[in-house]
């Protein structure tokens, strides 16, 4: 799950440097698509990172009492 949890959290963190691109208007034209503005790649950002924490926190622990 650890490998799942970088995955998702690189693709978390290129979504938000790509929101960040669109905010700041680097390009002249959009990115993807015109549908896909800075508020959709904050949004996945937001829900990569979050999923990337759930896959951390969700593994799997031995405890021995």
């Amino acid at each position: 799950m650890g490998l799942t949890a970088a995955i998702l959290g690189a693709l978390g963190a290129i979504a938000a440097a790509l929101g960040v691109l669109n905010i700041l208007e680097v390009t002249s034209e959009p990115i993807l698509s015109d549908k896909l503005n800075w508020m959709f790649w904050m949004y996945a950002a937001i829900v990569l990172i979050l999923g990337a924490i759930a896959f951390l926190l969700g593994r799997k622990q031995n405890y021995e009492d």
